[in-house]
């Protein structure tokens, strides 16, 4: 039984859009971004159709539509220069 209470998703997701924080919703247009250095030795930025098992791994970001994406994704792309510069100047 505590198998199964493990697996039980939260019912909420909170937004991690940039003064965002809107609650999920019964709405499908809900997206779920991370981002990863693995594959390709450089920071790369996911984004995926709302699925409750990629909304529930570490890292995960709950993304309530495109406007939020795009500005996550600009905060991003702005992390990964300003790092860059630090390194080439320092």
């Amino acid at each position: 039984m505590t198998e199964n209470l493990l697996q039980i998703p939260s019912a909420f997701y909170r937004c991690s859009g940039p003064n965002c924080g809107v609650l999920k919703g019964a709405s499908d247009r809900w997206w779920v971004m991370w981002s990863s250095f693995d594959d390709y030795q450089a920071p790369v930025m996911h984004l995926a159709p709302w699925d409750e098992k990629l909304a529930l791994q570490e890292g995960a970001l709950h993304v309530c539509g495109e406007l939020c994406a795009q500005k996550l994704q600009s905060q991003f792309m702005g992390n990964v220069i300003e790092n860059r510069t630090r390194r080439n100047s320092g």
